[in-house]
Protein backbone atom coordinates (compact mmCIF):
# COMPACT_ATOMS: atom_id res chain seq x y z
CA UNK A 1 0.00 0.00 0.00
CA UNK A 2 1.59 3.22 -0.92
CA UNK A 3 0.33 5.31 1.99
CA UNK A 4 2.08 2.52 4.29
CA UNK A 5 4.94 2.82 1.78
CA UNK A 6 4.74 6.85 2.66
CA UNK A 7 4.47 6.50 6.12
CA UNK A 8 7.12 4.28 6.61
CA UNK A 9 9.76 6.29 4.73
CA UNK A 10 9.08 9.40 6.60
CA UNK A 11 9.23 7.81 9.77
CA UNK A 12 12.99 6.33 8.90
CA UNK A 13 13.63 10.10 7.77
CA UNK A 14 12.90 11.28 11.04
CA UNK A 15 15.07 9.01 12.48
CA UNK A 16 18.18 9.43 10.25
CA UNK A 17 17.77 13.58 11.07
CA UNK A 18 18.15 12.55 14.80
CA UNK A 19 20.94 10.00 14.04
CA UNK A 20 22.91 12.50 12.21
CA UNK A 21 21.66 15.70 14.88
CA UNK A 22 25.71 15.89 16.01
CA UNK A 23 26.78 17.03 12.13
CA UNK A 24 26.64 20.80 12.53
CA UNK A 25 25.91 22.59 9.59
CA UNK A 26 22.35 21.74 8.30
CA UNK A 27 23.27 21.10 4.60
CA UNK A 28 25.51 18.80 5.08
CA UNK A 29 23.29 17.30 7.53
CA UNK A 30 20.77 16.46 4.72
CA UNK A 31 23.55 15.02 2.76
CA UNK A 32 23.89 12.47 5.68
CA UNK A 33 20.73 11.45 5.38
CA UNK A 34 20.37 11.31 1.78
CA UNK A 35 23.13 8.78 1.75
CA UNK A 36 22.05 6.81 4.53
CA UNK A 37 18.92 6.81 3.20
CA UNK A 38 20.17 5.24 -0.06
CA UNK A 39 22.38 2.82 1.75
CA UNK A 40 21.86 2.88 5.45
CA UNK A 41 23.36 4.28 8.25
CA UNK A 42 26.33 1.82 8.78
CA UNK A 43 28.19 2.52 5.01
CA UNK A 44 28.27 5.91 5.96
CA UNK A 45 29.83 5.93 9.13
CA UNK A 46 32.57 3.32 7.94
CA UNK A 47 33.20 6.14 5.17
CA UNK A 48 33.38 9.09 7.83
CA UNK A 49 35.97 6.70 9.66
CA UNK A 50 37.80 6.01 6.57
CA UNK A 51 37.81 9.81 5.83
CA UNK A 52 39.06 10.32 9.41
CA UNK A 53 42.17 7.47 8.68
CA UNK A 54 42.95 9.90 5.82
CA UNK A 55 42.63 13.66 7.45
CA UNK A 56 39.66 14.32 6.24
CA UNK A 57 36.61 16.24 7.61
CA UNK A 58 34.43 13.49 8.90
CA UNK A 59 31.68 16.37 9.10
CA UNK A 60 31.47 16.97 5.77
CA UNK A 61 30.43 15.18 2.85
CA UNK A 62 31.83 16.89 -0.93
CA UNK A 63 35.70 16.07 -0.94
CA UNK A 64 35.52 14.51 2.31
CA UNK A 65 32.93 11.16 3.27
CA UNK A 66 32.05 11.30 -0.33
CA UNK A 67 35.58 10.26 -1.71
CA UNK A 68 35.60 7.35 1.06
CA UNK A 69 31.97 6.19 0.15
CA UNK A 70 32.75 5.59 -3.97
CA UNK A 71 36.14 3.91 -2.33
CA UNK A 72 34.02 1.51 -0.35
CA UNK A 73 33.80 -1.11 -3.40
CA UNK A 74 37.20 -1.50 -3.81
CA UNK A 75 39.03 -4.16 -1.61
CA UNK A 76 41.88 -1.80 -0.15
CA UNK A 77 39.05 -0.21 1.58
CA UNK A 78 36.20 -2.03 2.39
CA UNK A 79 38.37 -4.45 4.06
CA UNK A 80 40.63 -2.26 5.99
CA UNK A 81 40.06 -2.66 10.23
CA UNK A 82 37.97 0.51 10.40
CA UNK A 83 34.93 -0.62 8.35
CA UNK A 84 32.39 -2.21 9.98
CA UNK A 85 30.10 -2.78 7.02
CA UNK A 86 31.92 -4.59 4.33
CA UNK A 87 31.50 -3.83 0.73
CA UNK A 88 29.43 -0.99 -0.58
CA UNK A 89 28.35 0.27 -4.17
CA UNK A 90 29.14 3.61 -2.99
CA UNK A 91 28.71 5.37 -6.57
CA UNK A 92 24.63 4.55 -5.60
CA UNK A 93 24.34 6.76 -2.20
CA UNK A 94 27.34 9.22 -4.08
CA UNK A 95 24.91 9.51 -6.63
CA UNK A 96 21.55 9.90 -5.29
CA UNK A 97 23.22 12.67 -2.80
CA UNK A 98 24.01 14.68 -5.76
CA UNK A 99 21.15 14.23 -7.87
CA UNK A 100 18.53 15.04 -4.99
CA UNK A 101 20.97 17.98 -4.14
CA UNK A 102 21.18 19.41 -7.56
CA UNK A 103 17.17 19.14 -8.05
CA UNK A 104 16.58 21.04 -4.73
CA UNK A 105 19.44 23.68 -5.82
CA UNK A 106 17.36 23.54 -9.63
CA UNK A 107 13.63 24.41 -7.93
CA UNK A 108 15.00 26.56 -5.01
CA UNK A 109 16.33 28.85 -8.38
CA UNK A 110 12.69 28.82 -9.43
CA UNK A 111 11.29 29.45 -6.15
CA UNK A 112 13.31 32.54 -5.33
CA UNK A 113 13.26 34.23 -8.92
CA UNK A 114 9.22 33.76 -8.95
CA UNK A 115 9.05 32.20 -12.28
CA UNK A 116 8.03 28.26 -13.18
CA UNK A 117 9.73 26.37 -15.77
CA UNK A 118 7.84 26.64 -19.00
CA UNK A 119 6.58 22.98 -18.18
CA UNK A 120 5.02 23.40 -14.98
CA UNK A 121 3.41 26.64 -15.74
CA UNK A 122 -0.56 26.81 -15.91
CA UNK A 123 -1.94 27.92 -19.33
Amino acid sequence: IPENSMKAGTAYLKYLQKYWKHIPDSVERLKFILASYNAGPGHVEDARRLAEKYDKNPDVWDKNVAEFILLKSKPLYYKDPVVYYGYCRGSEPYNYVRKITKRYQHYARFIESGELPEQLAIR
